[in-house]
């Protein structure tokens, strides 16, 4: 006959185990994240193949392919530009250019910025435009002219909405971007974006 003290000796056992588990389930999904990533992790972004080369004022130069530019840090805002008879408005999600030009030696007051688009499009801003200042903006709603109160990101876009850009824009973008969610020019948003150099 089994006395009460092995009984309660057994239930014991089996709890300790029970609770063990339990911990040790618990831990694994913490350590994981809801999203199935460490949650201490950087998230990256699954990117489409792609290369785009950094060209410093140095002359230092650095190509980046989907994976280095999905694993730097990432920009998410609104906004958006007016052309061609209609706004082309959304959220994206992208690489800060100031974050890309560290890489290859940062940017100074009196250098220029040259964004090159595959298909040979070039645009150049001024140091203060590539830090999100002296860019005419306006209402998303009303086409008018507005002064930001907060500041505009110049960004390397990949993502428009969750969606990674379509064929006819991407896979990178230049975009500007901030917590208005205003407009700009269409000329700044060069597309198909494979080189940034800085120039003095």
């Amino acid at each position: 006959m089994t006395t009460d003290s092995g009984t309660k000796s057994k239930v014991s056992k089996k709890l300790l185990a029970v609770a063990i588990i339990i911990i040790v389930v618990v831990a694994v999904v913490v350590s994981w994240g809801i999203n199935g990533r460490p949650s201490n992790a950087e998230s990256k972004v699954i990117l489409p193949a792609l290369s785009l080369t950094l060209v410093g004022a140095n002359e230092q130069q650095k190509t980046l392919d989907a994976n280095q530019l999905g694993a730097l840090k990432s920009t998410t805002a609104d906004g958006g530009y007016s052309g061609e008879g209609k706004n082309y408005v959304g959220n994206f999600t992208g690489v800060s250019v100031l974050t890309l030009l560290n890489e290859v030696g940062g940017v100074s007051s009196g250098d220029n910025v040259t964004f090159i688009g595959s298909d040979g499009y070039q645009i150049t801003f001024t140091y203060q435009q590539v830090q999100g200042q002296d860019i005419n903006t306006f209402n998303p709603t009303t086409g008018a002219a507005v002064q930001p109160t907060q500041p505009l990101i110049v960004i390397a876009a990949y993502d428009c909405n969750g969606t990674i850009l379509t064929s006819d824009k991407g896979p990178l973008t230049v975009a500007i971007v901030g917590p208005q969610g205003l407009l700009t020019n269409g000329y700044w948003w060069a597309y198909f974006l494979v080189k940034i150099e800085v120039t003095s």
